[in-house]
């Protein structure tokens, strides 16, 4: 949901901070074929796995940091973090009750979006109802975490399609609703689950396993997980932010391709959660897994910046009044969207410009 807010005479949306089928290694079966498996390019390889007793203890001295740094945090929180090479380590906690996702939930259309690509029942180039392109609305609905776009390719897919492919896909924590006060709940576990197997090239074909982790690694709110992962290290995440009646809502999910091992990290908050506590929990899973975080990394949020020509207009029709032209190389702050219109600021000044010719300022950590 969005609130409107009018500021300056320029319009301001407050962000909602969203054969034989084969087996799968995270546990959960399936009664569909699944694309075919292919392997995903790590920067390094991983370095040996301990020992298995090695291993015990450290999963077990993981868990312990875990459950004592849980009760200090503001909020209350589920999370996994799985291991998904070396020694394969595995904590839950709270996994697999049923959650608010807030914008993570977009993880799973983007899921289904590909799968229908992927089956030839869909085309980049294909028109959503809004009229945009879905590979536009893709964009849109990951790099802003856009809810318009979102709603646009979950109308495109349907409801009862995505739900039947989710279920039938092991993801049985899963459901996007029709009606009524909720609209889609999951799990932590089910969230890790994707991400697993999109890591391992398990989820979608090759192809489309590259662009969803393309995706993931180019969206622009990076202020729980990565800030408790050191500069530098790669990793492709979805967060979430939602306001409701019982406080804040803070989810973020992550592959984190480390010097030692990948592994995925999802961490679910609620009751007055903060993007600070999930740093906290990323970073004690970071050390555990992969050894001392001693230069972290620091979000920016001039995220973007203009690969040409801006124009920065008061509101989001390209037609109201012109506010700024700003050259190539311009530093921008996303602040939020309306499908491929951003809300932007820059230099002071806040106005509304096409997503076309913004990227990334750090395409991969």
């Amino acid at each position: 949901m969005r609130i409107a807010l009018i500021t300056g005479g320029v319009l301001v949306a407050a962000l909602t901070l969203g054969g034989t089928a084969p087996a799968f290694a995270d546990g959960a079966g399936t009664t569909e074929p699944a694309p075919p498996a292919t392997s995903t390019p790590t920067p390094t390889p991983p370095a040996a796995a301990p020992a298995p007793a090695a291993a015990a203890v450290s999963e077990q001295r993981l868990r312990k940091a875990l459950d004592a740094l849980l009760p200090t945090l503001p909020g209350s929180y589920t999370l996994e973090a799985r291991e998904l090479d070396g020694a394969h380590r595995l904590v839950r906690i709270g996994a697999t009750r049923h959650r608010e996702p807030a914008s993570v939930y977009k993880l799973f259309i983007a899921y289904g979006v590909l799968t229908r690509i992927d089956a030839g029942a869909l085309r980049y180039d294909d028109r959503v109802r809004s009229g945009l392109t879905v590979r536009a609305s893709l964009r849109a609905m990951i790099e802003p975490s856009d809810n318009y776009a979102a709603q646009d390719l979950l109308a495109k897919v349907g409801k009862p399609w995505l739900n039947r492919l989710l279920h039938r896909n092991g993801f049985t924590g899963t459901t996007f609703w029709y009606s009524g006060h909720r609209t889609k709940t999951t799990t932590t576990a089910d969230v890790a689950r994707v991400l697993t197997r999109l890591a391992r090239g398990q989820l979608v074909s090759k192809a489309s396993t590259a662009r969803f982790e393309r995706l993931l690694e180019t969206q622009v709110w990076r202020e729980a997980i990565p800030p408790g992962l050191p500069d530098g290290v790669r990793q492709a995440s979805k967060p979430g932010t939602l306001w409701t009646g019982t406080g804040m809502v803070q989810t973020d999910s992550a592959i984190v391709w480390g010097p030692r091992s990948r592994y995925v990290l999802v961490v679910m908050g609620s009751n007055g959660a903060t993007t600070r506590a999930i740093t906290r929990i990323s970073r004690v899973v970071y050390r555990e897994l992969e050894g001392p975080v001693k230069r972290p990394f620091a979000y920016d949020r001039q995220q973007m910046r203009a690969t040409g020509a801006l124009v920065l207009t008061r509101s989001v029709s390209r037609h109201s009044p012109v506010l700024g032209r700003f050259p190539k190389g311009t530093r921008v702050e996303v602040i939020d969207s309306m499908r491929t219109r951003y809300l932007v600021r820059i230099a002071g000044k806040v106005g509304w410009v096409d997503n076309a010719r913004l990227t990334l300022r750090h395409p991969i950590l």
